[in-house]
């Protein structure tokens, strides 16, 4: 092969190559910059982000958009666009001692007897086994929208719809499940959104205490 026609070919392929890797360096850029959400003060009081999606056969497990950017006093609202009631959480864990478990252990009096509701059910108390006084139950802290503050006291807000105001001293504020608006029967007590106000610039990590690789965030400014 002619050396000049072979150096023409190698040349056309290097820029073919180059292109290519720039093509993708945007294209990743691109999907990057879609999951983070900037607004402007000036645009909008509340913005909002889902939490999961998707439908029965290919149920999401993410917070879109992920992270959101926005400013001190503005408002940020979740809700679960989920087809399916497939339950999530937001939650702040600002101090990692109020880490919390959706389920945990708990003691009751020997002579409790436990009634399912309806009767005839399907359904028993889960007990850990060995110790008929000691049940497994749905966490509260995690079910319910609660927040402890920065003295430690703990309160829970009134769901579906719980709204908080953030000062950014608390320890733990959590959403309590969110199900899809039209589907609480599944989880009695539910909530279908929650709506935080942040009233101090920071960074706030937040995750879903469910599906915990699902882990959002809201940078104040």
């Amino acid at each position: 092969m002619d050396i000049r026609f072979r150096t023409m070919i190698q040349k056309k392929a290097i820029v073919i190559v180059t292109l290519l890797v720039v093509a993708a360096t945007i294209t990743l850029a691109a999907t990057s910059i879609s999951n983070v959400r900037v607004v402007n003060a000036a645009q909008v009081a509340k913005i909002s982000v889902h939490a999961g999606g998707g439908d029965n056969t290919s149920p999401l497990t993410a917070f879109a958009p992920q992270q959101v950017q926005i400013s001190v006093g503005q408002t940020v609202m979740w809700d679960n666009p989920s087809v399916v009631a497939e339950p999530h959480t937001v939650t702040f864990v600002l101090d990692n001692k109020t880490a919390t478990d959706i389920v945990s252990p708990f003691a009751v009096p020997n002579s409790t007897q436990f009634t399912v509701i309806p009767p005839g059910s399907n359904t028993e108390p889960l007990k850990v086994p060995g110790k008929n006084n000691v049940i497994i139950a749905v966490n509260a802290r995690s079910y319910v929208p609660t927040v402890i503050d920065s003295q430690g006291n703990s309160k829970h807000l009134p769901p579906p719809t719980a709204a908080y105001t953030m000062t950014g001293n608390e320890k733990y504020v959590n959403s309590g499940w969110l199900i899809p608006k039209g589907q609480e029967k599944a989880f009695p007590g539910s909530s279908n959104t929650f709506t935080v106000t942040f009233q101090k610039a920071g960074t706030y990590n937040y995750l879903c205490e469910v599906h915990p690789w699902m882990i959002g965030s809201v940078v104040v400014k």
